[in-house]
């Protein structure tokens, strides 16, 4: 019966996939499914044949499934991208309200459609949930949850940072059903009417509001942000450094509600209800995990019942149900069960990193958690189930880390050893003394000051952990086959394997030496061949609207040109940190030789100190010119860098990659300008590149008026593709065969501007956009030069 369940799932997962990187047809699919069908019913097969028509019988629905789950209705709001539409709908969460300056309010309305029109048209049906977001005064109250609204502005897709290992916020949204979004004024934006009705979300939302605002009371406010936190989920007002040491020690997933939490509520639940029954002599042992399935569920409605929690609810309630039905054996089961039922409901789960982790994880504890401790076994009994659980839960997740964040927590053995259980403490104390602060206000503070205690020192340990050298390793992305592969080799290691094949144990026991001469020959091969040549790579980063490009030597070795940055002061959205970072660890890159900054205005310079944070920068190379705040984050990160002032005709060879200085300001007094703007040009064997930053006319009449000679193959298109850039006498000069412009998409600059399309294809350059596809990556080994996009 396992057997068959992980087949069935597999398929279906398969087919899901399948369906999601292939067009096919409908009508093949259904004739297809209904040849199967017809087979399996007039028996043509033999019998040992059924399951696997079964399982391709799966496969195919799972890709018809995926096809019906992802088509857009043909009312939803996406349709009317680019327009001006007037909406209405109801609020259906809580809006986030953020203060501004001079006396506004951001509010964050997340609207639910009925319906809408264009400004003179009649009113049409529309579906879809539609971010709102509006500027209004403070003094105004902003509407309720529940309420009925209107709304008018431009429809605008959602759109993400198209980047490899890039979370794929644009997805995420989709499979909550939002697809646009609107920017309103004020004026644009009405109330239709009250809501008069109090549904039960909305009281629970206000009981939740309240437990926090009781908390933030009587403790610190980041001590009450991280107990709402692993209450209820969420990261707001938990300072970065304190997410960053919880993630480095690998116990950041406590911030979020997931199937840890669930399953903690559930022990402490069933141990209370066994000591009961035992103290009172009780014969109905059922009625302990039925009681425990009701408040497990209460408390699933309290956090919101997202998605994610949903899931864990779904797992949580399949093993209770397994212990109440004497079935405790069969969790393999129940995991393939409540995993095949989840993508069924929702196919594009399977892309969803909260279900993946999820699954992964609690995959690696089922499948490998007893053979783990067996290997432990020299340990005390207490300590080889801990770390059994937490080493067969990364085994579990280990590929999926590597892919989405290439770091492997070292010290998350030492933190779910000491700080774990501590942390178990206080969200079982956090969450009966929020409960209890409603109905006996002092019995609660007393109870929260307590977990604020325990909350400093969990605070005091997770940094002492993250500290410690080494703490967290970086691990390479290995892809899809890698990923397969690893899992194929960590079955066979565990003895999941055919009966005909040796485990690896028998294999070493039989072959001893020649499985050491393998393993040796093995090492030497990747050894030579991570110390062979490799091309140069020059990687036009998506960065929305700013410019970053990272060129990486035939060793290795990596120069940034620039560092991208988020225009918009009322964010805290550091592109450095959510962008760069994971793009630069996702290929490898763990230090930077030389951080050249073109200019200092923010959108060019601002992730520059998240990345020098980070990663160890050598050199930085600055433009001479007033300091900008961007720049003097820089300076306050890079302790150990050397700043260099850029000037004109200095060059840097690096691995036979030649790296000039065409143009540099001429100043340090001179203005935070884009003709301060440093030019620099690539060259490595027969191909260059010229990347321009901001330059605009007068300083390509400069350059052209000192003799340079600036002929590249690839250009950076100046200013992102404004009109003031990218003149026709210095394009003829530059004579690009591939120009990339580096530009964010529905920008409110209108970038790039028609005629520098217009005198770009009169050159006869090919153009790349990162906002149409998104990474831009040429290779070449100095003759060849070969180009990928991200979005193909």
């Amino acid at each position: 019966m396992s057997n068959l369940i992980a087949i069935l799932t597999a398929a279906f997962t398969a087919g899901i996939l399948c369906a999601g990187y292939c067009s096919w047809l409908l009508p093949l699919l259904y004739i297809s499914i209904i040849m199967i069908m017809l087979l399996m019913i007039l028996q043509v097969y033999v019998h040992k044949y059924r399951i696997w028509c079964v399982a391709v019988l799966f496969f195919f629905i799972g890709m018809l499934r995926f096809i019906h789950d992802d088509a857009l209705e043909p009312t939803d709001i996406s349709h009317y991208a680019g327009q001006t539409m007037v909406v209405y709908g109801t609020i259906n969460e809580i809006p986030k309200i953020t203060p501004l300056d001079e006396g506004e309010n951001k509010v964050n309305y997340l609207i639910t459609l009925t319906g809408g029109h264009m400004p003179d048209g009649p009113r049409i049906p529309i579906t879809g949930v539609m971010p709102v977001t509006v500027r209004q005064s403070n003094s105004i109250l902003a509407a309720r949850q529940g309420d009925e609204v209107r709304a008018a502005g431009e429809v605008i897709l959602l759109h993400g940072y198209n980047n490899p290992a890039q979370y794929d916020s644009v997805a995420a949204n989709q499979r909550k059903g939002i697809r646009a979004r609107m920017f309103t004024k004020e004026q644009d934006m009405g109330l239709i009417s009250v809501n008069s009705n109090v549904s039960w979300k909305h009281t629970l939302a206000l009981w939740r509001q309240k437990m926090i605002e009781n908390m933030q009371q009587v403790m610190p406010q980041h001590h009450a942000s991280i107990l709402a936190g692993m209450l209820f989920g969420g990261y707001g007002g938990i300072p970065r450094e304190i997410i960053a040491d919880f993630a480095t020690t690998g116990i950041v997933h406590i911030l979020s509600v997931s199937g840890s939490h669930i399953a903690l509520v559930v022990g402490v639940i069933t141990v209370l209800g066994t000591l009961a029954v035992r103290r009172f002599a009780l014969h109905n042992t059922k009625a302990v995990p039925l009681i425990a399935a009701c408040l497990v569920t209460l408390y699933a409605v309290l956090c919101g019942l997202t998605p994610p929690v949903i899931r864990s609810l779904i797992m949580g309630l399949i093993a209770l149900a397994a212990i109440c039905f004497g079935r405790e054996k069969d969790a393999a089961n129940a995991l393939l069960i409540s995993a095949l039922g989840m993508l069924i409901q929702q196919p594009s789960l399977v892309y969803d990193l909260s279900f993946q982790l999820s699954f992964a994880s609690t995959a690696g504890i089922v499948f490998l958690n007893k053979q783990t401790a067996g290997m432990l076994s020299a340990l005390p009994i207490w300590m080889a189930k801990l770390m059994a659980v937490t080493i067969a839960a990364q085994l579990g997740v280990l590929p999926f880390i590597a892919w989405y964040f290439n770091s492997f927590s070292l010290s998350s053995l030492v933190a779910n050893l000491i700080i774990v259980p501590l942390i178990e403490w206080i969200v079982i104390l956090g969450l009966f003394g929020a409960i209890i602060s409603l109905l006996a206000g002092i019995v609660g503070s007393v109870i929260m000051i307590i977990c604020s205690l325990l909350i400093s020192a969990v605070i005091q340990c997770t940094a002492w952990l993250a500290a410690v050298p080494g703490a967290k390793l970086y691990i390479p992305s290995i892809g899809l086959i890698g990923g397969m592969v690893y899992y194929i080799l960590l079955a066979w290691v565990y003895g999941y394997k055919p009966q005909n094949v040796l485990s690896l144990t028998e294999l070493t026991q039989k072959w001893p030496r020649q499985s050491a001469v393998f393993l040796v020959s093995m090492m030497s091969c990747f050894f030579v061949y991570s110390m062979y040549p490799r091309p140069v790579y020059i990687h036009f980063i998506d960065v929305g609207q700013g410019d970053a490009a990272l060129i990486v030597t035939p060793r290795g070795r990596a120069i940034l040109v620039d560092t991208g940055g988020v225009m918009n002061s009322g964010t805290d959205f550091d592109i450095g940190d959510r962008v760069i970072l994971p793009y630069l660890r996702h290929y490898g890159v763990l230090s930077i030789d030389y951080l050249f900054l073109t200019h200092g205005h923010q959108d060019h310079a601002g992730g520059a100190a998240a990345v020098a944070r980070e990663l160890p920068v050598k050199n930085s190379m600055l433009s001479r010119e007033a300091y900008t705040q961007a720049v003097h984050n820089l300076v306050g990160a890079a302790h150990n860098s050397v700043f260099i002032p850029v000037y004109e005709a200095q060059q840097i060879n690096i691995d036979g990659v030649v790296i000039k200085v065409i143009h540099a300001a001429g100043g340090l007094n001179i203005r935070q300008n884009n003709e301060v703007s440093s030019v620099v040009q690539v060259k490595y064997g027969q191909h260059s590149f010229l990347l321009t930053g901001d330059l605009e006319k007068s300083g390509e009449e400069a350059i052209l008026a000192s003799g340079k000679n600036v002929s590249s193959t690839v250009l950076k298109v100046g200013h992102h593709g404004s009109k003031t850039s990218s003149t026709t006498s210095f394009l003829q000069a530059v004579a690009p065969e591939y120009a990339v412009i580096s530009v964010g998409k529905n920008n409110r600059f209108n970038h790039p501007h028609s005629d520098v399309i217009k005198r770009l294809l009169a050159q006869k350059s090919k153009i790349y956009r990162t906002d149409q596809h998104g990474a831009v990556v040429f290779q070449t080994d100095g003759k060849e030069l070969l180009v990928d996009t991200f979005i193909k």
